[in-house]
């Protein structure tokens, strides 16, 4: 197995090694930068203005992630927004028959107390393209937040669909938090009665200003058979 970086001269490597240099450039560019940012004190009684983008790649055992999610409010009086959560996987190989991308970006009009209405599309390099309509509730301080939604495919075939993503920072000293994350999807196809989709990603970490790193893990399943990947590695997250 070969990988091909080109900086003037080509180089035979490992897998594992493409590994090993990937978990440092994600330490460089951390390092790099840990010294610029300007850092504020956590107030975790206080609700928070969700933070509209955050970037995240994780290097595991088996394959590289990437995860970008942003949160927009569009309106001045915060009732009207666009949520959107990509994400990609790549196998160390480039196998593109083990490469994977899903996409889901919707419009959000909240009624009350956090909870929304949603209209928007879902994208996954096996299913397509595919409408929804759902619900959403939204809860957000400085150190917890709650993003869930439920949803109804009716394009393409019909799928119910449930997405929860959990956060909990609590404050450790004026500059350092503690960072854990759940993040839950289960799609299931009710033409058939079976299960479609469903994985389950979890951090573990600190966060230091803008950046959130430590350990990770992706437990990925698919199909009726409930085939399942994991994925075991270090995550850096970096959220505007």
């Amino acid at each position: 197995m070969t990988f091909k970086y080109f900086c003037g001269v080509k180089f035979l490597i490992t897998s594992k090694s493409i590994i090993v240099k990937r978990i440092h450039l994600l330490i460089v560019l951390f390092l790099s930068l840990f010294a610029k940012l300007p850092l504020q004190a956590q107030d975790s009684t206080r609700i928070s203005t969700p933070k509209a983008i955050t970037i995240e790649e994780m290097i595991g055992d088996q394959r590289q992630f990437l995860q970008l999610l942003v949160n927009k409010v569009l309106t001045e009086k915060k009732k009207t927004g666009i949520l959107s959560i990509t994400g990609y996987a790549a196998d160390y190989e480039n196998d593109l028959s083990k490469n994977e991308f899903q996409n889901t970006t919707l419009l959000y009009q909240r009624l009350f107390k956090g909870i929304s209405i949603n209209s928007g599309v879902s994208f996954t390099s096996v299913d397509g393209m595919k409408n929804f309509v759902g619900l959403q509730y939204m809860y957000q301080t400085r150190s917890f937040s709650v993003v869930y939604l439920p949803s109804y495919y009716f394009t393409h075939g019909q799928r119910l669909s449930n997405t929860a993503l959990i956060e909990y920072k609590p404050e450790i000293t004026e500059k350092w938090s503690f960072y854990s994350r759940l993040q839950f999807h289960y799609n299931h196809n009710p033409e058939t009665g079976n299960h479609y989709r469903s994985y389950v990603y979890s951090r573990l970490g600190l966060t230091y200003g803008y950046f959130s790193f430590g350990l990770a893990h992706n437990y990925d399943c698919y199909g009726a058979s409930r085939y399942t990947k994991n994925n075991y590695g270090v995550f850096l997250k970096f959220t505007l």
